[in-house]
């Protein structure tokens, strides 16, 4: 990846994690408290819940050039023979940040991808990036599937820097562990020289009112104490926000519960953890 932007992506091989809100919210922090201009790109399926995170669902349901055409063999010869591909590509949010959906032509790619020669297979989204998100932006966060496939593994690749939010549980530590053999063996395909490196993970949906939260923040912490983060509070401000299609950055102070406002400022603090490590 270029070193001219920063990148990385939220991942982790398991669903309802809060992979979209965080990174939503990350990329808001990111441009307000920082002043980077972000660009948000989901990948993680046809749902566009990350459009919802900013009220855009229905302005994105049918978009004029859609993110899937980059893993195509068309998109060549639509770059080159059409102008103002980004500017139909990327919509604004009311928070800073741009942002480019999720389509339903994803899934069909991700199969296509399965016939292209593996050398080729992976440096698509990698390219895209390098050739028309770097000229424009200071920062990239990739929202990915939360399952390994041809699309997961482009993300992984593009963005080196891997996110792992996780939820309190009995058995996710383990999902960390199926991470970091992803990422092993995504370094170890020598038809390609990507190094993706996990370097933040934090829990989400945190009750500090349950043990089972307080104890997996302390065991994420003992087992990670290089990159564990923040945990981020559960809170019903999240979900509202979700609904009136914004993050906790567009809340005022007073409409926030205190586990609102614990959350937001988690956000702030993963995000300045992960911009130190990327700017290193």
């Amino acid at each position: 990846m270029s070193d001219d932007i920063l990148s990385a992506a939220t991942y982790c091989p398991k669903g309802g994690i809060a992979k979209t809100t965080s990174t939503g919210h990350m990329g808001v922090a990111a441009y307000q408290d920082h002043g980077l201009e972000t660009v948000l790109i989901d990948l993680a399926g046809t749902q566009n819940d990350l459009a919802t995170q900013f009220g855009l669902a229905e302005e994105v349901a049918d978009p004029d050039v859609p993110v899937s055409i980059v893993f195509s063999d068309k998109w060549e010869l639509l770059r080159d023979s059409a102008d103002g591909l980004m500017d139909r590509m990327v919509y604004e949010t009311e928070e800073g940040v741009d942002l480019i959906p999720a389509d339903d032509g994803l899934a069909a790619e991700d199969n296509n991808l399965a016939n292209v020669p593996r050398e080729d297979r992976y440096d698509r989204l990698e390219a895209f990036v390098k050739d028309e998100i770097a000229p424009r932006y200071d920062m990239v966060l990739f929202d990915l599937p939360g399952k390994e496939d041809n699309i997961t593994i482009n993300g992984l690749h593009a963005a080196e820097n891997v996110i792992a939010p996780l939820k309190p549980g009995a058995f996710e530590l383990s999902q960390l562990e199926n991470l970091e053999g992803e990422l092993a063996t995504v370094a170890a395909d020598k038809d390609h020289d990507a190094q993706p490196t996990l370097q933040l993970v934090f829990a989400t949906m945190v009750d500090r009112t349950t043990n089972l939260s307080s104890e997996f923040v302390e065991q994420l912490e003992a087992d990670y104490p290089e990159i564990s983060g923040a945990g981020v509070a559960e809170s019903a401000n999240i979900a509202d926000g979700q609904s009136d299609g914004r993050t906790l950055f567009a809340f005022e102070d007073d409409e926030l519960y205190n586990t609102g406002r614990r959350a937001r400022k988690a956000y702030q603090e993963l995000t300045n953890d992960l911009l130190s490590r990327l700017q290193q």
